[in-house]
């Protein structure tokens, strides 16, 4: 798949340059492909407009080398924004005490969507999240989509 093959590029290079690779995708509106990367700073986990005009140089030039994508298309960096994607078990981690929606791929306790704090992951790799009923362990491998919950502040006011 492209998108994997553009990951597979960009982490270690994103790495190197003081970035961490959230999520890519590539999509397809009006006949017309976008690519979409999602990047933060490693120190800090931010992203402002000079960082994605910078990584957007980057990766124009090193997409420019590798050429995964055979036609034209349209290249956007962006940050995570507040209803950042969680696409690794370590976001899980770092994201802890936060309040997440997590989407299943397979209903569990009879329904597939649960919004909850994240309490990190356990000693066996088991994502912890404490909703109002229940206290849950999720393997990452279960999950199908998972993201800040950025309305969760308003909720709780």
């Amino acid at each position: 798949m492209v998108e994997e093959q553009i990951r597979d590029s960009l982490v270690l290079r994103l790495k190197k340059l003081g970035y961490h690779l959230i999520r890519i995708k590539l999509i397809n509106i009006n006949k017309k492909k976008t690519l979409q990367i999602m990047a933060e700073r490693i120190k800090d986990k931010k992203m402002d407009i000079e960082d994605c005009v910078y990584l957007s140089k980057h990766i124009s030039t090193f997409l420019e080398v590798d050429d995964p994508i055979n036609s034209s298309y349209v290249l956007e960096v962006s940050s995570g924004g507040v209803g950042r994607p969680l696409t690794v078990i370590d976001d899980y981690v770092s994201f802890k005490h936060n309040k997440a929606k997590i989407v299943l791929k397979e209903k569990f306790l009879g329904k597939k969507t649960y919004k909850g704090f994240l309490k990190g992951v356990d000693k066996n790799g088991k994502i912890l999240l404490e909703t109002d009923k229940h206290k849950i362990k999720i393997n990452f491998l279960e999950i199908e989509k998972a993201n800040i919950d950025p309305n969760w502040a308003i909720e709780n006011n």
